[in-house]
């Protein structure tokens, strides 16, 4: 059956939740399309939590209540959306003020993908309400029908991958993960079930081709029989057999995990031993060298780069 209208499907989570191969699954149906470029990996555009910093929302309204700095600024996340943006609509004129550019620039895309249905993720907006804020407002008044899908992992997976492939340490790690699944509960509770729908990975895992067909009735359309015939679960686990991974979870994070249905045996780490409520020190933080290798390459010489490339001083 087709769709009455033009679809937008917003994946939310956190890094290191399976959003990756639900990307890859769900875009292998014919109907759905993600941008063809990105400045940032994996087709993400980072499109709200740009707009947020090119807006100057407040401190508070970012994870840790701090301002994402991965951008380096307003200036520079300006010159990223405008990347972005010509990067798929080479005709789009980006001379536009900040408001003008987040918002008709958002509509563009949609409309240039959403043929019938435009799929987009991007795991740093879930964290922050000064961008989830402004998806709403879009939300609320486009005439795409919108559908929000979150995806959530045992917060003990989630730690112990983002600390072997990012070196964040779990103890600290955790909390962050807690207010972005808190942001979670929170649009749930605002939201009805036909706009927002919400995932376990690890259920994905185990019963891919059903779960993929689930979310494709969501979201309007005919179940594609192929759809997660690749995933496996080879990796679910890992974190278990780790014996240097001695997360023990903060009861607050407990409680939000709770409520997404993980029980103690989930959240329970056989090699936390009697350690306190979380292990101390144990991610393996970027060489300083390296970081500031990073922060000169993203901060500093690509938004230039980008400048000089599309010929804006804004």
């Amino acid at each position: 059956m087709p769709l009455s209208k033009p679809t937008v499907v917003i994946l939310l989570s956190d890094k290191r939740s399976g959003s990756t191969i639900f990307q890859k699954e769900f875009c292998r149906h014919r109907d759905v399309r993600t941008v063809d470029y990105s400045s940032h990996t994996y087709l993400e555009t980072h499109h709200w939590l740009k707009g947020a910093v090119m807006l100057q929302r407040p401190p508070r309204l970012y994870s840790a209540g701090q301002v994402y700095a991965g951008y380096g600024g307003a200036r520079n996340a300006r010159t990223y959306m405008i990347d972005t943006l010509r990067g798929n609509l080479p005709e789009f004129d980006t001379d536009r003020d900040d408001r003008a550019l987040i918002f008709d620039g958002w509509e563009a895309l949609c409309t240039e993908f959403s043929k019938p249905v435009f799929f987009e993720k991007s795991p740093q907006i879930l964290s922050n309400w000064a961008a989830l804020s402004l998806l709403l407002e879009w939300k609320a008044q486009t005439a795409f029908d919108v559908r929000l899908v979150g995806l959530i992992r045992n917060p003990l997976a989630v730690q112990h991958s983002s600390e072997k492939l990012f070196g964040s340490p779990p103890d600290v790690r955790q909390f962050g993960w807690q207010q972005t699944y808190r942001n979670l509960l929170t649009l749930k509770s605002m939201l009805p079930e036909d706009q927002l729908r919400i995932w376990r990975h690890e259920d994905i895992l185990a019963e891919p081709k059903a779960q993929f067909a689930e979310i494709c009735r969501f979201v309007g359309l005919d179940p594609d029989p192929e759809m997660g015939a690749t995933v496996t679960s080879r990796t679910q686990d890992r974190w278990r057999a780790d014996p240097d991974y001695r997360l023990r979870l903060d009861p607050v994070v407990r409680q939000i995990a709770a409520a997404f249905g993980y029980g103690d045996d989930d959240l329970h780490n056989p090699n936390a031993g009697d350690a306190p409520h979380y292990s101390r020190g144990q991610g393996r933080p970027k060489r300083p060298l390296t970081r500031l290798k990073d922060n000169l390459r993203n901060r500093v010489l690509r938004p230039l780069k980008l400048r000089l490339r599309h010929k804006t001083n804004r």
